[in-house]
């Protein structure tokens, strides 16, 4: 297994949102703009979500997605974005008391968001990275499998 690259690993860890990409069992793509707060070396990537979502309906009958982090924001130029697109898989927790750990620790990075990581029936998204693909303006890419 190739570990991640470090210019990339900082680049995910310096940001705070992503989109989170999912298929419903009929093919049908779903989008949703997600805080998330990733491991170092980026062994995990940690969502959270209601149960009753339609991304939560998703991941577990697909587990497959992709997340893309971007720099569009901070970047000086159009032509100077950066964009990472991360295919992966749900990974499950082993446990109420880690998905307890990681609600705790999402609240506490996203602290505007505490009550919603607190509410009831939340689930937790923990996204393995599997590949990347690191787009530098429109031409330059590189893509890593994992």
């Amino acid at each position: 297994m190739q570990a991640v690259p470090e210019h990339i690993a900082r680049f995910v860890l310096e940001r705070d949102l992503c989109v989170l990409s999912t298929s419903s069992p009929g093919g049908e793509p779903h989008a949703s703009i997600m805080a998330y707060s990733a491991e170092p070396g980026l062994r995990y990537i940690h969502m959270a979500t209601p149960a009753n979502s339609r991304k939560w309906a998703n991941l577990t009958a697909n587990p497959r997605a992709a997340l893309l982090v971007d720099d569009r924001d901070t970047a000086g130029s159009r032509n100077s974005v950066r964009a990472l697109t991360v295919l992966g898989v749900l990974d499950p927790l082993p446990g109420e008391a880690s998905k307890r750990k990681v609600l705790d620790l999402l609240g506490a990075k996203f602290g505007h968001l505490k009550d919603f990581f607190t509410g009831p029936d939340m689930e937790v998204i923990r996204f393995r990275p599997l590949q990347l693909l690191l787009l530098r303006g429109a031409k330059d890419a590189e893509f890593i499998e994992l």
